[in-house]
């Protein structure tokens, strides 16, 4: 069976997943970019991984995934939420709708929780000040602290749960 792990990553959290995936399949890994031409007609199971943002995979992978068709896939996720929260499986599930619209037979899935970029943290501080009293935007000593957790991810216990979950294909 010829297998091949897509991902994209911005701050590295999907592509340590993507790894982690590509070694137990025994397969090569690719970075997802815009520019990406890569016929898939040859591949026997794509694994496909991406990070939410705003609720969603990222924009340009999940118009990539509508390109799928037919194929038999994995689809796995990092996001900065926590993973037992119910935002984390309705993110999953809309990259799932859009792989089965594609007549895609979905065989393995895994998220895990992955770091917040940065960035991401400094635009969230900026909108706590600028409205303190919106519990939206307040950045309460909770926030911080799940912020300090999801840095820690993914870690090693994730990559081996990444690697179990997709095992045996």
């Amino acid at each position: 069976m010829k297998k091949i792990v897509i991902y994209t990553s911005a701050t590295g959290n999907t592509e340590k997943v993507g790894l982690a995936i590509a070694n137990e399949l025994g397969c090569e890994a690719i970075k997802f970019t815009e520019d990406l031409h890569l016929n898939l007609d040859g591949y026997d199971f794509i694994a496909l991984g991406f990070y939410v943002d705003k609720g969603d995979a990222e924009p340009k992978f999940k118009r990539f995934l509508r390109e799928i068709k037919g194929k038999k896939t994995g689809v796995f996720m990092t996001l900065g939420m926590d993973p037992e929260h119910e935002h984390a499986m309705n993110c999953l599930e809309k990259a799932k709708v859009v792989l089965r619209e594609g007549e895609n037979e979905i065989l393995r899935e895994f998220y895990c929780q992955g770091a917040i970029d940065p960035k991401v943290i400094e635009q969230l501080r900026k909108m706590g000040e600028a409205a303190p009293n919106d519990p939206r935007y307040a950045v309460t000593p909770e926030r911080e602290a799940r912020w300090a957790r999801a840095a820690t991810h993914p870690d090693a216990n994730d990559l081996e749960n990444a690697k179990a979950a997709f095992r045996g294909i």
